[in-house]
C-alpha cells in the first residue's frame, strides 16, 4: 500500500482503454497521475469511454478527465497534458507508464519519447542498452501494454532495460510503426477486461516488481467465448526473422 500510494504513473490515451485505467487509478489512490490525449469527446467514444456523458461532447478529453477524477478522488494529483506524444515529447517522470493507445505509431513514439525525455534521463542512464547493438538504450521503466479490438484484447508488460515492443510484436512493430488508428470497432467489455488487466499489473507491480508480471508474456482475451490465454514468448530469433509463442 505504500508503493500504490507513492506511486507517480503516466497514462498515454484518455480513450476507451485510458478513461477505465484512469478511474480505477484514482479509486485506488495513486499518488500522481499524467494523462496524455490529443483528442475531444465525439459521439462514438461514449459506448466505451467511462469518464464522459453526452453534456462532455466536444470538450477535450483530458479536460474532462480531470474533472471527473479530482471528483473522484481529491487527493490524487492531476497533470493533464492535451497533445500527442511524439518522439521529441518531454514526459515528465514517472514510476510506471501505462500504454492506452490505438496505433503501432502511436505506440512507436512513445517508446521513442520514453527512452530520450529529459525527465526520465537519470533512471534511463542506469539501464544497459538492448540486446541489439544498433537499438536505442531500453525503456526507463515498466511500460503496461493494453491493446482492445472488436471482441479481442490483450495485455503484456515491457520490463526496464529490455526490447521494448519490438520483443512483443517482433518485426511487425517496425513494419508497422508509421501506422495510425483505424477506428474499429470496439466491444465495451472487452475495453473493461483489458484495462482491468493492465491495472491489476499495476498492483502486481507494487506487491513485487516486474518478476511477478507480464514480461516476456501476452494475456490474450477472447470476449465472446471468455477465454483467456497467457502466450509465453520466446527470445526473438534473429537467423528465421521471427518470435516463437508457446500457449501456457
Amino acid at each position: 500500500m505504500r508503493r500504490l500510494q507513492a506511486a507517480r504513473a503516466l497514462l498515454a490515451g484518455a480513450g476507451g482503454l485510458g478513461s477505465n485505467v484512469a478511474v480505477l487509478l484514482a479509486r485506488l489512490g495513486v499518488a500522481e497521475l499524467t494523462i496524455y490525449d490529443p483528442g475531444v469527446v465525439d459521439a462514438p467514444d461514449l459506448n466505451r469511454q467511462v469518464l464522459y456523458l453526452p453534456a462532455d461532447l466536444g470538450r477535450p478529453k483530458v479536460d474532462v478527465a480531470e474533472q471527473r477524477l479530482s471528483e473522484i478522488n481529491p487527493s490524487v494529483r492531476l497533470n493533464v497534458r492535451r497533445e500527442r506524444i511524439v518522439g521529441s515529447t518531454r514526459l515528465p517522470d514517472a514510476d510506471i507508464c501505462f500504454d492506452c493507445l490505438d496505433s503501432f505509431g502511436a505506440r512507436a513514439s512513445l517508446e521513442a519519447a520514453l527512452q530520450s525525455g529529459p525527465g526520465l534521463t537519470q533512471r534511463t542512464a542506469s539501464i544497459p542498452a538492448s540486446r541489439d547493438s544498433d537499438a536505442p538504450r531500453g525503456l526507463p521503466l515498466p511500460l503496461i501494454h493494453g491493446g482492445a479490438e472488436g471482441w479481442f484484447g490483450q495485455v503484456s508488460t515491457l520490463e526496464p532495460g529490455g526490447r521494448g515492443y519490438r520483443g512483443v510484436f517482433g518485426p511487425a512493430f517496425e513494419q508497422r510503426a508509421d501506422e495510425e488508428a483505424e477506428g474499429k470497432p470496439i466491444m465495451p467489455h472487452v475495453v473493461s477486461l483489458v484495462a482491468a488487466a493492465q491495472v491489476a499489473e499495476f498492483v502486481r507491480w507494487c506487491e513485487g516488481g516486474t518478476p511477478a508480471m507480464l514480461v516476456d508474456r501476452i494475456l490474450a482475451i477472447d470476449g465472446m467465448t471468455h477465454e483467456h490465454e497467457i502466450i509465453k514468448l520466446q527470445p526473438f530469433n534473429t537467423q528465421n526473422g521471427a518470435d516463437h509463442a508457446d500457449k501456457a
